[in-house]
């Protein structure tokens, strides 16, 4: 490829299975219509320079020298994979502006939507084409495995895949969307996802060969950290079924979601004062409930609610102190177009 073209992948929510990829267990995952967008530009010189439209210069490599590209940062780690991988590179040089609608650390996968979107456009240009898998795969190396980090692969899955899925061991399974509009919060508070993934992994993994046990020989503590996983995992379960059948009953949907979110809040301690008084003040507005998104302790939140209610609920979350409130749809994985 030697001509401008576009690679763009989406934010997500998570519906059910929050904080249970790294579980083993399963997750429902929807790709959302706020996007992140790379343009690139053809260069003559064999180098790249990567500029964001709200932060300015963020890279430079030179495609020549693969081994002296900085991994410090997923998208080099990509980078020189895929060069060492399919090098040596004899091509143009390429300018590339990142412009994301993607609220930044806020648990939407904003840095996994960037790697899918760069992911997949190196290897339209090395590789003249990408498959939706391997994108999934090459992405949860370079920004989990080869960082050693705490996340489960959800976030890969629903970027590069798009629509809404549960996704767990075999195939991903396409979903029907449920009654009413998912508005999502941004509370503006900053987050530390890896902090949190790890301290709530830890703590879960050991206990897990109990999780269906009658009466585990276990502490006080260590009983109450399953009896949550147990409830999320089975909420899951439930509409990781019946949605894919048929459209989900709105009100029934937004009980759970809420359900989902007490557990992350009261058992593993993911939620905050500003959180809580957005997804309150979208519950008076007229929601049926919600839950926060992503690694929680901050970040974003999002409820379900009907059509109707839907500029009433967004005002709300923002008169709690959110960052912003929005509508978001449903929307396509990665692609690539000149």
């Amino acid at each position: 490829m030697n001509t401008a073209f576009i690679s763009s992948a989406p934010g997500r929510l998570c519906l059910f299975g929050e904080h249970q990829d790294y579980l083993g267990l399963p997750v429902i995952a929807m790709a959302m219509n706020r996007r992140c967008t790379l343009h690139f530009s053809p260069m003559p010189n064999p180098s790249v320079e990567v500029l964001s439209a709200a932060l300015g210069p963020v890279a430079e490599y030179d495609l020549t020298a693969p081994a002296e590209i900085s991994i410090e940062h997923p998208m080099g780690m990509a980078l020189r994979s895929l060069l060492e991988e399919f090098g040596p590179y004899h091509g143009q040089g390429w300018r590339v502006l990142v412009e994301s609608q993607v609220p930044i650390r806020a648990g939407c996968s904003s840095s996994t939507a960037l790697l899918t979107a760069w992911t997949a456009a190196w290897l339209q240009i090395l590789n003249g084409g990408f498959d939706v898998n391997d994108v999934v795969q090459r992405c949860h190396k370079y920004e989990v495995l080869d960082y050693n980090g705490a996340g489960g692969n959800m976030d890969q899955f629903a970027c590069a895949h798009g629509g809404i899925h549960r996704f767990g061991n075999g195939r991903p399974e396409a979903l029907k969307l449920p009654q009413g509009v998912f508005i999502l919060g941004d509370s503006g508070e900053p987050k530390d996802t890896q902090g949190h993934l790890r301290r709530c992994k830890d703590a879960r993994i050991p206990l897990m060969p109990f999780i269906d046990a009658p009466r585990p020989s276990l502490g006080a503590d260590e009983l109450e950290l399953l009896k949550g996983t147990r409830i999320n995992r089975d909420l899951e379960s439930h509409w990781g079924k019946a949605m894919v059948s048929h459209r989900a009953e709105g009100l029934a949907m937004g009980l759970d979601l809420s359900r989902h979110h007490d557990v992350l809040r009261d058992t593993l301690g993911l939620s905050t004062p500003r959180i809580e008084a957005m997804l309150s003040n979208a519950l008076q507005a007229g929601a049926w409930g919600g839950k926060i998104n992503g690694s929680g302790g901050g970040g974003c939140a999002f409820v379900l609610a009907p059509k109707d209610t839907v500029d009433k609920v967004c005002d709300a979350i923002v008169k709690a102190g959110a960052a912003g409130a929005w509508a978001v749809e449903m929307d396509k994985g990665v692609t690539c177009q000149i």
